[in-house]
């Protein structure tokens, strides 16, 4: 996982992490030690990220509009491409005028507590395309929601990425087929 250009996870220092693709959830859980690691960068921009008194979410005192221009893009690196989406695609006003995170710790039992649930916060961005009889899954990016997202290989995230790639910009490459072997990533 990356906060902008910043691992939050190091391929062969840190642990891998399998992830579920997840239609049914809205939301993205990640494993509670790299939650730690974003939400210490999120406090760093954020003084008031509240993550205390909501048992799930973090929240801020104030208008999402606001809190984006603050805060960086994640990304979360599945084979050999990096899916990143813009701070407005995981914040979500509340009618109370909050702002909540939709990327939260993850708090299933046991040792399913260690995984990435990827719901449609993020999924909602990108087309998908189940291939059961081969056991792979394929992402690009979705047409509505070009400048909303990118991908790219790791490591050449563009310097200053201020518009998101579209899958036309990407070429031949445009569907990343990730497979259960290749699914759990050391970045993921």
């Amino acid at each position: 996982m990356f906060y902008g250009s910043t691992p939050m996870q190091k391929p062969g220092e840190d642990t891998s992490y399998p992830a579920i693709i997840d239609t049914g959830s809205s939301q993205l859980s990640i494993p509670p030690d790299v939650f730690e690691k974003i939400r210490l960068e999120w406090s760093k921009a954020l003084p008031n990220l509240d993550c205390t008194s909501d048992k799930t979410f973090c929240h801020v005192n104030d208008k999402c509009e606001n809190i984006a221009q603050k805060i960086k893009p994640v990304g979360f690196q599945m084979s050999d491409y990096v899916f990143e989406i813009n701070p407005q695609q995981y914040l979500y006003n509340s009618s109370h005028n909050k702002c909540y995170f939709v990327i939260h710790k993850c708090r299933l039992p046991g040792k399913n507590k260690n995984l990435f649930l990827v719901g449609d916060a993020f999924l909602k961005h990108f087309y998908s395309v189940y291939d059961f009889d081969q056991d792979t899954v394929s992402l690009g990016i979705n047409i509505h929601s070009k400048g909303n997202v990118s991908m790219y290989k790791p490591g050449s995230r563009p310097e200053n990425l201020m518009k998101a790639q579209t899958s036309d910009e990407l070429g031949e490459d445009s569907f990343v087929q990730t497979t259960p072997k290749n699914a759990t990533a050391a970045a993921f």
